[in-house]
């Protein structure tokens, strides 16, 4: 379950810093990509929690905000990584 709650907030994540080119200093993306990266976007976050929910309100919720926790030091590393290479 973790794995996959990762995975979407990953998904979710980076295409939330792909929709802000000028913020993270990435390539501007076309109109059809900018659309679905939107929509995965905003459909991942609730997915994650419809997963993590099936552990329970309480311990699903807490999954729910550590896994975005994690998501987002992969993301930031990715985004580092990717920045360093490219200067």
């Amino acid at each position: 379950m973790i794995p996959l709650l990762v995975i979407l907030w990953v998904g979710c994540l980076a295409c939330h810093a792909a929709l802000q080119p000028a913020r993270y200093r990435l390539p501007d993306l076309s109109a059809r990509y900018r659309i679905v990266m939107g929509l995965v976007r905003g459909v991942a976050p609730a997915l994650a929690l419809g997963v993590a929910l099936a552990a329970g309100v309480v311990a699903g919720v807490v999954l729910w905000c550590t896994t975005f926790s994690i998501a987002g030091l992969i993301v930031a590393a990715c985004i580092v990584a990717w920045s360093m290479r490219r200067h």
